[in-house]
Formats: structure tokens, sequence, C-alpha cells
């Protein structure tokens, strides 16, 4: 039955091909289509910075503030500020027990391989990504 079904298929299909003529392009085609697409893609890859010039200044003059607050208050100054103490961090229980801390050696071993294998992998990905074009 199916045979059947697919040598009717087959011979229909066959005469079909037959009677439909050649198709062609119009009168430069190609060159129509490559300008189009070359006025879109100038509009699209119009490069914009993620952050403006004034977001960096900001961020510069807030951590240039930063500083020199923190410097001022652990150096001794000429305008007499108090100094900051750390030392509830030496007296801290968590800090102690960090300190104190030992990883075993199989937990060393895996993270040793863990950063071995990403350090091969990540190359590997990159070159099989470039061959793609998806970069």
């Amino acid at each position: 039955m199916k045979e059947n079904e697919t040598k009717q298929i087959e011979h229909l299909v066959a005469k079909a091909m037959q009677k439909s003529t050649l198709e062609t392009p119009s009168f430069q085609f190609t060159d129509r289509v490559m300008e189009a697409l070359q006025a879109q893609q100038s509009a699209v890859t119009r490069y914009r910075p993620l952050f403006p010039k004034y977001i960096w200044v900001a961020i510069a003059a807030i951590v240039a503030g930063f500083t020199a607050y923190i410097w001022f208050l652990v150096q001794p100054s000429p305008l007499n500020f108090p100094t900051l103490s750390f030392d509830f961090i030496k007296n801290n229980s968590l800090a102690q027990e960090v300190a104190a801390f030992t990883p075993s050696k199989i937990t060393v071993y895996a993270v040793l391989l863990l950063a071995l294998m990403l350090c091969v992998q990540v190359p590997m990905l990159k070159s099989y990504f470039d061959k793609r074009g998806m970069v």
C-alpha cells in the first residue's frame, strides 16, 4: 500500500517539475538586496558606550573622595581627626575560624582540577565560537 502511494506521489512530483518553468530573479537582484542590507546595517551598528563620560567622572570623584576621607581618618592629620581602629576584625571569632581553616588534599586537588579544566575549556570554546562567527 505504502509503496503504491509513494510511487504515485513521485509520479505526481515528476509531472509538476516538468510543467513548471525555472524562475529567475530580476535584473541586478543581488545588488539591490546588498544595498538594502548595507543601508540597514549602517543605522544599526552605531556605537554608544555603556556608561557615558559623566558617569565615569562621577565614579572617579566618589572613589577619590572616599579615598581622601579614609586617608585623613587613618593618617594623623593636622586637623586632628579621630582615627579608625580595625581591632574588632582581629578579635572576631569568625575571622579566627577562617584563619585556622585548612582544606583537605581532596578539596585542594578538586579546586586545582577545576581551575585547570577552566583554563583548557575557555580557549577551546572561544575558538569554537570564533569559527561559527558568533562573536
